[in-house]
């Protein structure tokens, strides 16, 4: 027998295709490709699978769950026929109906959402949004509202399938002027404020004719929000962790933070004072690692160069080690603070630019980045990522020309600094992924690296990490994927996106990753499964 994967796929290519009076045999399918290759059951070429279930019955007993475990214990072997026929059968050309297949088989929505480019059912589970450079199309953009009205439960039925976006912003702008934004700006930091400033000058509208609002600028998440949404101004906040907003007082930084002033009454002097010095050894080290040519030592452990402690750590871990104690000495600050800013958002956005050094920021504030996590996985808060803010969330992110000579040594915490509420003895063996490039936003649990801005530059590396990625789930798993599942996925990040989803699914112990490459103006939708609190899978897809 040819087996349910077989059959299913075939019926999909039924409801795809029309019918006619000339059939082969009693197939009666327009062009049948089935039985052009001799394995239609329909037609008599091959006996019909004695298990297969009508998509049509599973639909009509509103079974889609019931249908999903009764086909568990036979998941193995569907999905081992299912894989042999995408690559054995059909090589790097993966039709819809075998790539919607896919991602039924291994439980997910994902290809589904990404052929119909996000029409249908509004997600209101646990999500997020990973991207190049932000929203760029109409049709992303009203994903992107609908999903966040939902939340709020003022969506209508009726504008579920809406891709609309100037009409959802019309419609609901009442509600749209009442969302609260939480802007995290760390990746910009360390870099000069007249070069910021530059990239976010312009009068005209975000992407009317350029990313940003004028010529040489790009995507800011604000101004997208702004322009593109409605969402108010002042209800959007700018805020740096690197400036630890929910302890310390600070002004304006032009392209860079908002004002903030939570005078906490119970903070010593002397304690931000020990701080900022500590701060300020990173960008000392950035300074001179950004000259040319870079002064390689500087900010590392031990040595005498610009940013380098006079305790012997790198700067780095002077300032991991300095704020998790202030955040621990301060913890009832950072509470107020994360749940008047995470908790309490519809949604937190991360902007892109400097990823070791906004890495570094959520490594020196776990605490920060657990409360975050929780609040996307409960508290109903979309989390949408640009560029760096993007890589950080996954298990690695050291696919990056921005990891130069020095960088790391200078700029990479001790992994002893990482929640263990969030990273677990897999994450931190070192097998698969350095301990020095792990994502300090653990926002998402399968094993992935996330290639933002992709060219064809990339591919051979991309290709060489998915085959390692390949061995290991291959040996351990029992499972063969198929090479030009995998060769497919240097090409883009919507095969990525299914070769992940694959391996995330079937192989909780995964620990080399999987390389996403995420061109400019794709968007990849994430939602995430829990129970008991614990994300049991989590479904990749693109938005176009």
């Amino acid at each position: 027998a040819v087996g349910l994967a077989w059959a299913a796929l075939h019926s999909e290519s039924r409801t795809m295709n029309t019918m006619n009076d000339a059939g082969n045999g009693g197939c009666k399918i327009k062009n049948c490709k089935w039985c052009a290759q001799g394995q239609c059951w329909k037609s008599g070429q091959i006996p019909k699978d004695p298990n297969y279930v009508s998509p049509k019955t599973v639909k009509k007993n509103n079974t889609k769950q019931a249908a999903a475990s009764a086909k568990k214990p036979q998941m193995q072997q569907m999905l081992s026929q299912l894989l042999q026929m995408v690559g054995g059968q059909q090589g790097g050309n993966v039709p819809k109906a075998m790539k919607t297949a896919l991602m039924q088989m291994t439980g997910g929505q994902g290809g589904q959402q990404a052929d119909q480019q996000g029409v249908g059912a509004v997600p209101t589970g646990p999500i997020c949004y990973l991207t190049s450079t932000g929203f760029v199309t109409d049709s992303q953009w009203a994903r992107f509202i609908k999903v966040v009205l939902k939340r709020r439960g003022v969506l209508k039925p009726e504008d579920e399938s809406l891709e609309d976006r100037a009409a959802l912003v019309k419609k609901y702008a009442a509600e749209i002027q009442k969302l609260k934004v939480t802007y995290i700006n760390d990746a910009s930091y360390h870099r000069p404020t007249q070069n910021m400033a530059k990239g976010r000058s312009g009068t005209l509208k975000v992407g009317e004719k350029y990313l940003g609002r004028g010529e040489d600028t790009w995507f800011w998440w604000d101004q997208g929000l702004e322009d593109l949404m409605g969402v108010p101004p002042e209800n959007i906040c700018m805020v740096q962790l690197l400036e630890k907003p929910w302890l310390f007082n600070h002004p304006e930084r032009l392209a860079n933070t908002h004002a903030h002033s939570p005078n906490r009454k119970e903070l010593d002097p002397d304690d931000e004072k020990k701080y900022r010095a500590a701060l300020q050894l990173t960008q000392d080290a950035y300074d001179a690692l950004k000259e040319n040519p870079p002064k390689v030592g500087s900010g590392q452990a031990g040595q005498s160069m610009p940013g380098c402690p006079s305790s012997g750590l790198s700067c780095a871990n002077e300032l991991a080690e300095i704020s998790h104690a202030l955040n621990d000495k301060y913890a009832a600050a950072v509470d107020d603070w994360c749940t008047e800013r995470f908790d309490n958002a519809d949604i937190v956005v991360g902007q892109g630019g400097e990823v070791v050094m906004l890495n570094m920021a959520w490594q020196c504030n776990q605490e920060i980045a657990s409360r975050l996590v929780q609040a996307v996985r409960t508290k109903q808060t979309v989390y949408a990522g640009l560029s760096a803010s993007t890589m950080v969330c996954a298990k690695s992110m050291e696919m990056t020309g921005e990891i130069q000579p020095g960088w790391l040594e200078a700029f990479a915490a001790d992994s002893k600094y990482l929640s263990r509420k969030e990273f677990d003895a897999k994450d931190l063996d070192g097998d698969g992924i350095n301990t020095n490039t792990l994502g300090a936003l653990p926002m998402l649990e399968a094993p992935v690296a996330l290639r933002p801005h992709y060219c064809p530059a990339w591919e051979d590396q991309v290709l060489a990490h998915n085959l390692i990625a390949e061995k290991e789930f291959e040996e351990e798993n029992g499972i063969e994927v198929p090479d030009d599942l995998v060769r497919d996925s240097k090409n883009g990040c919507e095969v990525s996106c299914r070769l992940l989803t694959l391996i995330s699914k079937a192989m909780k112990t995964q620990d080399n990753p999987v390389f996403v490459p995420i061109r400019n103006g794709k968007v990849i939708e994430v939602n995430f499964t829990l129970e008991n609190g614990e994300v049991t899978s989590e479904d990749y897809s693109v938005i176009a």
